[in-house]
């Protein structure tokens, strides 16, 4: 259950440089942590730093994190400037890129485009869920 004293969600900007993508995951581990939900930090932070990689990578723009908190679960967005919508891929066994968003969708509930409403100024986003 949601406790009154927990906001619904919490956001972080962060700029399109490598060394944020460490910053997105001490954030989310430190949300988690706040919120009682250590048994998720593992996959939830892996899975923000796939997502957070695209975005420093391939958008190249400053991108935001937001993690929020229902009674349906839990969600994590990315949002960045770029238009250009993330896709599964199959890469080589020796690519060194392009397993992110399949990964997402092997260990998320549910992941997606985030909708253009819940975009904050962004020109996309891609979600998470997580059962709690």
């Amino acid at each position: 259950m949601v406790s009154v004293h927990q906001p619904p969600s919490v956001r972080v900007d962060l700029p399109a440089e490598p060394a944020s993508v460490g910053q997105a995951r001490r954030f989310v581990r430190a949300v988690l942590d706040d919120w009682g939900l250590e048994e998720l930090i593992d996959t939830v932070t892996l899975l923000t730093s796939e997502l957070a990689t695209n975005a420093v990578l391939h958008a190249r723009t400053a991108f935001a994190v937001v993690v929020s908190r229902s009674t349906l679960g839990l969600r994590v967005d990315v949002l960045d400037g770029s238009a250009v919508t993330p896709r599964t891929r199959q890469p080589s066994p020796t690519a060194a890129t392009g397993r992110g968003v399949n990964m997402v969708a092997a260990l998320a509930d549910q992941w997606g485009a985030t909708p253009e409403a819940q975009l904050h100024g962004f020109a996309k986003g891609v979600y998470f869920t997580m059962p709690t």
